[in-house]
């Protein structure tokens, strides 16, 4: 008999060799692209997950993309809101349309000039698209994440303008960038411009920028904690802290070790992995954005 030959799935850039694993680094996107290929009911199979074996083989064929998803969730205990499901489905569903849409383009021997033209105009049209939908931070996000995937390189060619119209017109897009390392590297990393460092700094970061630009975006905690540490976000929600007062402090959900203050914070635009605050003033305010 042929000697059964185990494999792992990459979920989230992780290898997965277990159902916790799978878990752990559970990813709409490749949850989805390892059930249809088939990779995922193999992987159970070898594993000896029967009863989850069972559940995906029984999924219905004839069921829409969002439902699947929601189903494949379902089956391994996983429950990510609604909202990540719609932006996932969206980004799942672009990039059918792209696939579809490069497909035509060899089929059809569309010139390079073409493609070249039609390339920047799609560019230009999601920068509509982003100005558009200026007050769905859930929308520019999904935005944001194609832009860096398939237009990164029209944007570092000259990200001033993109970044002047944007803080102009859409200055939730500008918070959404910075959620993204590649694009915070040329807006306050070594790569930025002075323009748009100086911009951001000014208009992006003060306690009443924050309650402009991000509204019902922006999260505020207000309160003593005693000097204890406080659970605000758990270790699996991406948050971004934008103002800590002098006085109070944050850190990783479950980091024993850090203690991030005001000169940790300020114009930092800090990204952790959940939310743990400490504060001795109810009147200090901590002001920060979900990821």
């Amino acid at each position: 008999m042929a000697k059964t030959i185990k494999f792992n799935l990459i979920m989230d850039g992780e290898p997965v060799r277990n159902l916790e694993g799978l878990q752990e680094n559970f990813s709409i996107e490749d949850i989805w692209n390892y059930y249809k290929s088939g990779l995922l009911a193999r992987w159970l199979e070898v594993r000896g997950y029967e009863k989850q074996l069972e559940a995906v083989k029984g999924l219905a064929a004839d069921m829409n993309r969002k439902e699947t998803i929601c189903r494949l969730a379902a089956i391994f205990e996983m429950a990510p809101e609604g909202q990540v499901i719609d932006r996932e489905t969206g980004i799942l569903d672009y990039e059918e349309k792209k696939q579809r849409m490069l497909a035509e383009y060899k089929k059809n021997s569309f010139d390079q000039k073409r493609v070249i033209e039609e390339y920047h105009a799609s560019y230009e049209a999601l920068i509509d698209r982003i100005v558009a939908n200026k007050e769905s931070m859930g929308a520019i996000k999904a935005d944001i994440h194609e832009m860096e995937k398939e237009y990164f390189r029209l944007f570092i060619h000259n990200p001033v303008r993109l970044c002047a119209r944007l803080a102009q017109e859409a200055p939730r897009a500008i918070y959404a960038m910075l959620m993204r390392d590649a694009f915070r590297d040329y807006m306050i990393g070594e790569k930025s411009v002075d323009v748009i460092k100086r911009n951001i700094m000014t208009n992006f970061i003060g306690a009443d920028d924050l309650k402009n630009n991000l509204g019902d975006d922006l999260k505020c905690v207000k309160r003593n904690t005693q000097a204890m540490w406080d659970p605000i976000e758990r270790p699996e929600v991406g948050v971004m802290v934008l103002s800590v007062t002098h006085g109070a402090f944050v850190k990783n959900a479950g980091n024993f070790s850090e203690k991030l203050g005001y000169p940790e914070t300020y114009g930092k635009f800090l990204l952790l992995k959940g939310l743990e605050y400490q504060c001795n003033n109810e009147n200090y305010e901590l002001l920060y954005v979900e990821v």
